[in-house]
């Protein structure tokens, strides 16, 4: 789309905002702009921000009715109204799509009655395509900038915003915001998405807000995976049935929302079939690589609290890992002699490859380097420099899996989770070792070892497990 195209479609947003807001007041339905020319407008970016769709928020009490006005006027949702679902969108059909997100409250808000009454209370009237429309106050467009940044989605425009509301509002207007945050319940979304840029981490500790210990929001402000954060938050919820609804969310969503959102999904019966099989597929073979992202959020999160909420001093988990393997080194020296050496220095290095490959890489494309010809017999000096190293269990199994490659013996890795009445834990193992934790877990998925792991000495290769 051409910067023409773009700002004629926004001049079309704002005239149907202004269209919009009209109809409901009529019928005693006010409504606020969230976004859009408002945001444009504190930010100094009137005319310069372009944007997709118009963000109107209503009363709760008045959304129904507000529904029911859009659908009079021409309008229609492509999905079913969810109650637990703080908007909805809507469209107009025409040469040119008209897309309208109806809010009844805004993500990272408990309290959706208290947030209407604030924004409504404090919201300023914006001169608009020949009308006027209200927009939040600069408080509430803080705290608006910061909430979105905290769930940016695919998008750079939430967090680059953010900057600029942090070098345009001045220190009051970010006090109010905490203090509207408060009110409104959302201070733990709101400290979450400042954190998410540097200058922010700066204003939230002037604030003194609480650093939240959510692993799910932890993963959400730095752009996690989407199955991280969704084995996460399943593992945070409070009941069993809220985390079997959740789960059934994500794996099995609705026809409605598939054909929304996949164009697969919209060619028959066949097509929806194919395509929630597709997705199921792509969240189950992405729960390897998902695994040692949730450890190493929980990780982080302990050492910031320890820390004080301060970024942790001192240096990265894997060069503490350096460290540990070279004391480690110096036992083996003692007791095995130098032939060991070369086994410790190649299991420090897989540990070092496998946590800066398994953040970026799926579990089928991990390498690691074959072990010296001398490892043989040095299996308890692999698990000791394992231990020294605070291996966690899939990278423990994967070293242990190409370990037992080279001595020509397939092992199966494989990866459990607990059911949800447990809470949420995942693990991995070797088939065929002793694992008391294995025990309750349920088989998630399995990883043979790779025909490229085994040595090529002309012998077929034994298997266990």
């Amino acid at each position: 789309m051409t910067t023409i195209s773009r700002s004629a479609r926004c001049l079309a947003l704002d005239a149907t905002a202004v269209t919009l807001c009209a109809a409901l007041a009529d019928r005693g339905v006010p409504a606020v702009l969230l976004k859009g020319p408002g945001l444009a407008h504190h930010l100094g970016l009137l005319g310069r921000r372009t944007y997709s769709d118009i963000d109107l928020l209503v009363a709760p009490g008045s959304f129904d009715l507000a529904q029911r006005l859009l659908a009079g006027l021409g309008w229609h949702s492509p999905l079913p109204d969810d109650p637990t679902a703080y908007e909805r969108p809507w469209h107009l059909p025409g040469s040119v799509v008209l897309a309208v997100d109806l809010h009844r409250g805004f993500h990272g808000v408990d309290d959706r009655e208290t947030f209407w009454a604030e924004l409504h209370a404090s919201a300023e009237p914006l001169p608009l395509a020949g009308g006027t429309v209200p927009v939040p106050g600069p408080a509430a467009t803080a705290l608006l900038v910061a909430l979105h940044a905290a769930v940016p989605g695919d998008s750079t425009k939430p967090r680059a915003d953010l900057e600029r509301a942090l070098a345009v509002f001045p220190d009051e207007t970010w006090r109010a915001a905490a203090g509207l945050a408060e009110r409104t319940d959302a201070a733990t979304l709101f400290a979450v998405g400042l954190r998410s840029v540097p200058g922010g981490a700066e204003r939230a500790a002037a604030l003194d807000l609480i650093r939240p210990a959510s692993t799910a929001l932890w993963l959400r402000a730095r752009r996690g995976s989407s199955v991280a954060f969704g084995l996460a938050r399943l593992g945070e919820l409070p009941t069993t049935r809220a985390r079997l609804g959740y789960l059934a969310r994500r794996l099995w969503p609705t026809a409605v929302e598939m054909r929304h959102t996949v164009p697969l999904a919209r060619r028959g019966r066949h097509g929806l079939l194919l395509a929630r099989a597709l997705r199921f597929g792509r969240h189950v073979g992405r729960v390897p690589r998902a695994v040692p992202e949730l450890r190493r959020a929980a990780r982080r999160i302990a050492e910031e609290a320890a820390s004080g909420g301060r970024p942790v001093a001192g240096v990265p988990p894997r060069d503490a890992g350096r460290r540990s393997a070279a004391l480690a080194l110096v036992r083996v020296v003692r007791r095995d002699g130098l032939p060991a050496v070369r086994t410790a220095a190649w299991t420090a290095r897989a540990v070092r490859l496998l946590r800066r490959q398994l953040p970026r890489r799926s579990l089928d494309a991990v390498r690691l380097p074959p072990p010296p010809a001398v490892a043989g017999g040095h299996r308890h000096v692999v698990l000791a420099v394992l231990r020294r190293t605070g291996a966690n269990c899939i990278e423990r199994s994967l070293v242990l899996q190409r370990w037992y490659g080279s001595q020509r013996v397939a092992r199966t890795l494989v990866i459990g989770v607990t059911t949800p009445s447990e809470g949420f834990r995942a693990h991995a193992w070797l088939d065929g070792d002793t694992d008391a934790e294995r025990e309750s877990m349920v088989e998630l998925t399995r990883r043979p070892t790779p025909p490229d792991w085994l040595a090529g000495d002309g012998r077929a290769p034994s298997r266990v497990g």
